[in-house]
């Protein structure tokens, strides 16, 4: 008899242990997205080579949605060539531009291979 019940006991926990553990679980799939926060950078350089002539630079600062920013560089006629730039949300590139000659500007004389 001791037998017996010990039998059926062991029968329900298993099936119970079955039961229990054998169900899916559904889980929806989620994909956390990824925030970011405004974009906020600032860089600048400035080359200036003698040997080739190549003089130019930039400028910029952006803010969020706002970016102001500067180039320039000196055309071949010697005439330094300056664009002043702002981007404000979605009011597009806007541009000005300036020229002005170089005082003592002399484009570098192309080497000649004879």
């Amino acid at each position: 008899m001791f037998i017996k019940v010990f039998a059926v006991c062991a029968l329900i926990i298993v099936v119970s242990a079955q039961s229990q553990y054998g169900q899916t679980h559904y889980q929806p799939y989620h994909q956390e997205e990824e925030h970011y926060g405004p974009a906020h950078y600032e860089y600048h350089y400035d080359v200036q080579d003698h040997h080739t002539g190549d003089f130019h630079g930039q400028q910029e600062v952006r803010q969020g949605d706002k970016t102001e920013g500067q180039y320039y560089l000196i055309d071949a006629d010697g005439h330094k060539r300056t664009v002043t730039y702002h981007v404000d949300g979605k009011s597009g590139f806007i541009a000005e531009v300036h020229r002005e000659p170089v005082k003592g500007y002399q484009a570098p004389q192309q080497a000649s291979y004879h």
